[in-house]
């Protein structure tokens, strides 16, 4: 079998690097030439809700999931956790059995694809705070349901969302916690002190911190400063220059600092579409000339429309944190929070590839090529 080559520098080390892979497995690195491109791991996204106008809370077949994840690939995503919504118990058990069908049809969606994320429906039916979660499919933590879920997902879901708004919320927070499975605080208008007690009971891991939040909250005993001040909550950020002002979003990275800080595009279906104005669901959603999108003739936002590169730019350019903390913030930290691995100083020669190349333009990533395995997930031929 040929062995094939990426170069570029090291993001961890600075090194210029001549990578060999045979059969998806580095199997040589070598000093390089010195270059414009720079060498990462693949990057990962534990909440994802679809892209080009594919919805994983829709009812998608395995061809499309699978174009899915060539579609995110673009972004050098390699690792992506499915990210359903609110909705009813049978659409969210078809949702998950399609996410399984097409892991079992294809090795690349299978490695593409190692755990879902379940946002909601136990979440706060509060205006602001739930978002543009459907309000008719709000309803309070249940185990049983849960246990429905995992069944159907052959026990790879890894992260619920959850607002702690009562009891029986903290207590299906201790119980997903004792399987293993990560408890998520968002969608809330919690008090500060059922902040505390959920992460008490086990949460490990704010949902988009900042987002689906009411648009009034009491000025400093609130549930954002609580969990920014817990050293036991890893927050994740959607720094897409949209949903965070950016001198929020350099104090919530300086706050959590590069190790407890995960970047994640949370990317609606719509996204990657055109500029203009479309009917998703009930809703009329416009895609403005700058990407993002919006509740038509509003101002409300309609969904993340970027995906994991221009969050990695943006964190760059508008807070204190360097290109290899950023790159950090989507490859290490979520790696580590849901249990995988990834390689932090160089290709490691005998573990399977998973690398992205990419170019800072102006401040701006341009992705070269994503490759996991022995596939080039996405090649730009401009290496």
């Amino acid at each position: 079998m040929k062995e094939k080559y990426i170069t570029g520098k090291s993001i961890f080390t600075d090194k210029p690097l001549k990578v060999g892979i045979t059969g998806g497995t580095v199997t040589s690195v070598e000093a390089g030439d010195d270059c414009r491109n720079i060498l990462a791991p693949g990057f990962m996204d534990i909440q994802i809700n679809g892209y080009n106008s594919k919805d994983y809370s829709s009812d998608l077949n395995s061809a499309q999931i699978k174009e899915l994840v060539l579609d995110i690939a673009q972004s050098g995503t390699t690792r992506h956790f499915p990210t359903i919504i609110t909705n009813s118990e049978s659409s969210i058990l078809c949702s998950i059995r399609n996410i399984i069908e097409a892991r079992k049809s294809s090795s690349l969606v299978e490695r593409a694809i190692p755990g879902i994320h379940i946002e909601g429906p136990f979440i706060s039916p509060s205006e602001g705070a739930r978002g543009v979660h459907d309000p008719k499919h709000i309803r309070p933590a249940d185990f049983d349901e849960f246990l429905r879920w995992q069944e159907a997902a052959e026990g790879i879901i890894r992260i619920v969302t959850v607002s702690p708004e009562n009891e029986e919320t903290l207590s299906f927070i201790r119980q997903i916690t004792e399987t293993g499975v990560i408890a998520a605080i968002g969608h809330t208008d919690a008090t500060a002190d059922m902040i505390e007690r959920a992460v008490d009971a086990g949460a490990r891991l704010s949902t988009h911190l900042g987002n689906g939040s009411p648009a009034f909250i009491p000025r400093l005993e609130n549930f954002i400063w609580k969990q920014l001040s817990s050293d036991k909550l890893i927050s994740s950020i959607i720094a897409d220059g949209f949903h965070i002002p950016p001198y929020v979003l350099n104090c919530f990275s300086r706050c959590k600092g590069r190790d407890n800080t995960i970047l994640i595009s949370d990317a609606a279906a719509l996204a990657g579409n055109k500029p203009g104005l479309y009917k998703w669901g009930d809703m009329d959603v416009e895609i403005f000339e700058d990407g993002h999108m919006g509740l038509h003739n509003t101002t409300n936002l309609a969904g993340a429309a970027y995906l994991l590169n221009r969050c990695i730019s943006y964190l760059t350019r508008h807070t204190k944190m360097s290109l290899q903390d950023s790159i950090r913030c989507a490859t290490l930290n979520p790696r580590k929070l849901t249990g995988g691995s990834c390689w932090d100083t160089d290709p490691v020669v005998g573990e399977k590839a998973d690398i992205v190349s990419f170019r800072m333009v102006e401040g701006t990533m341009k992705i070269n090529r994503t490759i996991d395995f022995d596939t080039d997930l996405y090649n730009s031929n401009e290496e």
